[in-house]
């Protein structure tokens, strides 16, 4: 009786596994000849949100150890970001500033800002509190925000949602690590897409 029950369980798995082929099989052959599909290459699909990088950039002051590494503003963005930036500065952040500069216009959706992450080079540096965010609107006139950083090592977005061409981050205040006067920073993300693509999509 045992046997019988087996080779009823093996007998449906087959037909239910067959069957399942067949189904698939069958639409496939019924599909149209002239039915056509769309696929979306999402690499230049530019109206899709995306990780925008600065052409170039500008800095106040960088960090030059003794090795002679260079913790320019480069860093934030590029392949090295791990190694941040870290101002020359005799004041630590007070008064820095850094500004991006983008190959053409476009609409930043949000920017992801991190403090070093390692935790020997979260605490030999300063850290930025509030800070000013600029965009350039027209030739004499400029749009401002106020932000700040919580004080720890993990990601932190803010929204922008702003077409731009250039942005300026301004320390205002920071936090102090008894034993240095460098200011630092890991990272800054920018996410965003074409102004073209964005205009279309409000229109």
């Amino acid at each position: 009786m045992i046997l019988i029950n087996i080779a009823f369980l093996l007998g449906g798995i087959f037909a239910g596994w067959f069957g399942y082929d067949a189904y698939w099989e069958y639409k496939f052959l019924t599909l149209e000849e002239d039915e056509e599909y769309t696929f979306i290459d999402e690499e230049k699909n530019e109206s899709m949100l995306r990780r925008l990088e600065p052409s170039d950039c500008d800095s106040s002051s960088h960090f030059i150890d003794q090795a002679n590494k260079i913790y320019s503003c480069n860093n934030l963005f590029d392949t090295y970001y791990y190694e941040g930036w870290k101002s020359g500065g005799e004041n630590s952040c007070q008064g820095e500033s850094i500004t991006f500069y983008f190959d053409k216009t476009y609409f930043i959706e949000f920017i992801v800002i991190s403090n070093f992450e390692q935790e020997s080079e979260f605490k030999e540096v300063d850290k930025i509190n509030d800070f000013r965010l600029t965009f350039p609107y027209g030739e004499n006139e400029s749009v401002e925000e106020t932000h700040y950083l919580v004080n720890d090592n993990w990601e932190q977005w803010f929204d922008i949602n702003k077409v731009v061409d250039e942005m300026t981050i301004e320390v205002i205040s920071y936090y102090d690590t008894p034993g240095t006067n460098i200011c630092g920073l890991q990272e800054i993300t920018f996410y965003g897409k074409d102004v073209e693509e964005t205009t279309k999509e409000n229109s």
